[in-house]
């Protein structure tokens, strides 16, 4: 832990979370080197089985990215059309539209989620918050800011291990995990082998035996890293000014990312980047305003356009200290200070 604020601090050091598990990483990845076998060996199929019963469910099957996993998911559960929020990041619809779907764009409710959950919708789990009750009655969910949620039994969730993740990979990686034992058996056939043909929407889509070691390792660490983001998420909220709106106000919420909403979102960016302070917008152009196949003419999401317009996400990860944390929210503070009139704090700082 640092006992004060650095010059800098970065909005994601991964640093921080790997130095401890170092030794293990590095001989984790010698293993596969020297056994000689990097795909689809004996590393996936542990880590398959260790994430599926991490995540309480009965079948994981691997792929190469979160994008991916939501492909061969749409594919096999033999989805044709899907309601996804607008303010998604737009691999959410793409992954589903390369799976054939017709991709309905839904407006969001004042918490940022989908507002009307339809029997079709997909919800996405943004920035670690846990599904609703509405949302927990879906199918197919988008997890890959969910990493420590337990899906439900009828769930099928597709996970990214993109290396921002709170389960990240030294590369890319993706997974879906149900108790559909068919349901398995056609997405490992639609991932695509060199050597067998299944239909012709298969891809060519596998996690290497490198990444799986490495989750393998980075696996044992997670809960503990989830309750860091927690602790992180709970001095946020100690510590942050009252006129500032957290998109995450409950403790169960997992905590992939820590946003707050200003009215003036890119000046208080710029103001914390002057300050030392990185920052990151999770999304800034909601998927309406995307020039894709999606896209309806007629669309007018004006809580979406206003979510994207107001939404920043603040440093969270394991490793940040209090006094990091301290000096994040006092930077926050200052920028409202700095608005001549306190009437606007309540209107710029949601």
């Amino acid at each position: 832990m640092h006992n004060s604020a650095p010059a800098h601090i970065a909005f994601c050091d991964l640093h921080r979370a790997i130095a401890p598990i170092r030794r293990e990483i590095d001989g984790a990845v010698a293993d596969v080197i020297n056994s000689g076998w990097f795909l689809r060996g004996p590393q996936v199929s542990a880590f398959e089985a260790e994430w599926a019963a991490y995540c309480g469910q009965s079948y994981c099957v691997t792929c190469n990215s979160g994008t991916d996993a939501l492909t061969l998911a749409a594919i096999a559960a033999g989805l044709s059309d899907v309601d996804v929020q607008a303010n998604t990041l737009p691999l959410t619809a793409i992954g589903l539209r390369r799976a054939g779907c017709r991709v309905r764009v839904g407006e969001v409710d004042g918490n940022g989620r989908l507002a009307a959950v339809t029997a079709n919708a997909v919800p996405v789990l943004l920035y670690g918050r846990l599904p609703t009750s509405a949302e927990a009655k879906a199918t197919l969910f988008d997890a890959a800011h969910a990493h420590g949620w337990r899906p439900p039994a009828h769930a099928i969730a597709c996970w990214s291990f993109y290396p921002t993740k709170t389960l990240g990979g030294l590369g890319d990686g993706g997974a879906v995990t149900t108790n559909d034992a068919e349901l398995a058996a056609q997405m490992r056939a639609l991932s695509g082998r060199d050597d067998s043909f299944y239909d012709d929407r298969q891809i060519t889509s596998r996690m290497d035996e490198v990444q799986a070691a490495v989750l393998r390792v980075k696996l044992r660490c997670l809960d503990e890293w989830v309750a860091a983001r927690r602790e992180i998420a709970e001095l946020y909220w100690r510590y942050l000014p009252e006129d500032v709106e957290t998109v995450s106000k409950s403790q169960t919420d997992l905590h992939h990312l820590f946003a707050i909403r200003s009215g003036q979102r890119d000046e208080l960016a710029d103001h914390l980047r002057e300050n030392g302070v990185g920052t990151k917008i999770h999304f800034p152009v909601p998927l309406h305003r995307h020039n894709a196949s999606w896209r309806d003419a007629l669309s007018n999401y004006p809580k979406a356009d206003e979510w994207c317009h107001t939404v920043l996400s603040l440093p969270c990860y394991p490793g940040l200290s209090d006094a990091e944390v301290r000096h994040i929210c006092e930077m926050v503070g200052n920028f409202a200070g700095r608005l001549s009139d306190p009437a606007e704090v309540n209107t710029r700082l949601l």
